[in-house]
């Protein structure tokens, strides 16, 4: 009696053992199931989410308007947020699950295409002076140089479409006329509306406002000085050899900008200019710039005893000119619109008409 009692119990024991460890298996079936489904779910959510920002991005080229609502995907959907263009937020859903992307669409003017784009001429004069220029040097009216100077261009022509040496400002302000003074103040606020307090230098001036490297700066991404009018809110841009390496800095001034570059040695640092008024560079002995220039109306060099270096983009919407004496110049094309490497606050300069070629920047998810 003892002995059926127990193998009887010992039989309960195991039909319990075997009961609980087939509920914990079916359990964790279930289990498992419901997180394969979801991750299934999540990544059919995120292939909506794609789909949408791709549907974003043809639009945003082809210059049609973003949907409204949702779109449906297969059996799922996505929704396009466009309301802070060219910010672009697409939020993809499939059974319950969601999943967000968001990127910035830049279209950039066919003028970062080249080393120099000039909207009219392009002028060079000086004594003992030689200036070579690599990659593409596009001028929409004529070229002419002085006794006194030679030069090498790889790629010149003269006589092209503006539309090829020129950037308009968007009509950002909102009153149906496009490049106004009033679109490049625009401009100017949102590139330091995109970064922090700490990043940005922000100034309203109606005078000149000096700007010298020290250690307050190291770390800002956009300095941007505003006047009332044109021709106000001008900077003078002092930075020599105690300039920060490796920083990357844009300056965008309603008025000129003069740039003075005494022994610039930092050729891993990097200065871009934006400019209503005129821009105007003078350099001495041993100087190195790097980055992209751009100005409403004309780009003046002043280069004296200087062996030197640009590397970047020299856009000037009128005239050119290079003014040399006993100088050996070089002018190299640095790609960084094309590839992503966008100078600080230049996202909201592109945009106005359809030319030029469009890239999507700062993808991320959510």
């Amino acid at each position: 009696m003892n002995n059926r009692s127990a193998v009887l119990i010992l039989s309960y024991m195991v039909i319990s053992v075997l009961t609980i460890l087939g509920a914990a298996f079916f359990t964790g079936s279930i289990s498992e199931s419901r997180t394969a489904k979801h991750y299934c779910d999540s990544t059919r959510a995120f292939w909506a989410a794609e789909a949408g920002l791709a549907e974003a991005y043809q639009n945003w080229i082809n210059g049609n308007a973003q949907p409204a609502g949702q779109v449906d995907f297969g059996s799922g959907a996505y929704s396009i947020d466009s309301s802070n263009m060219p910010d672009v937020e697409v939020s993809g859903t499939f059974s319950g699950a969601q999943r967000n992307v968001r990127a910035s669409f830049v279209r950039v003017p066919l003028a970062f295409d080249n080393t120099l784009s000039v909207g009219r001429n392009l002028s060079l004069s000086g004594l003992l002076a030689r200036i070579e220029v690599y990659d593409k040097t596009r001028i929409s009216g004529a070229y002419s140089k002085s006794l006194g100077t030679s030069d090498w261009f790889e790629d010149k022509q003269v006589g092209v479409s503006q539309d090829n040496t020129t950037i308009r400002i968007p009509d950002y302000n909102n009153n149906g006329v496009s490049d106004e003074f009033g679109d490049f103040v625009q401009f100017g606020r949102k590139a330091v509306q995109d970064y922090s307090a700490d990043e940005i230098v922000y100034i309203q001036n109606n005078g000149t406002v000096n700007i010298f490297p020290n250690q307050a700066l190291v770390g800002k991404k956009v300095i941007f000085v505003e006047g009332a009018a044109p021709g106000q809110g001008n900077v003078n841009i002092f930075f020599d050899a105690t300039w920060q390496d490796n920083q990357d800095i844009t300056v965008i001034a309603t008025g000129t900008v003069s740039y003075v570059q005494p022994l610039q040695f930092q050729s891993n640092a990097r200065l871009s200019t934006f400019s209503w008024g005129d821009y105007n560079e003078a350099a001495i002995f041993r100087s190195e710039h790097e980055s992209v220039v751009y100005t409403h109306e004309d780009a003046n060099f002043i280069d004296i005893l200087d062996w030197g270096s640009t590397t970047g983009n020299i856009i000037a919407n009128r005239d050119v000119s290079l003014r040399e004496v006993l100088t050996y110049e070089k002018y190299f094309f640095s790609d960084r619109a094309r590839n992503g490497d966008l100078p600080p606050g230049l996202k909201w300069l592109p945009g106005a008409g359809t030319t030029g070629f469009t890239h999507l920047a700062d993808w991320e998810e959510d």
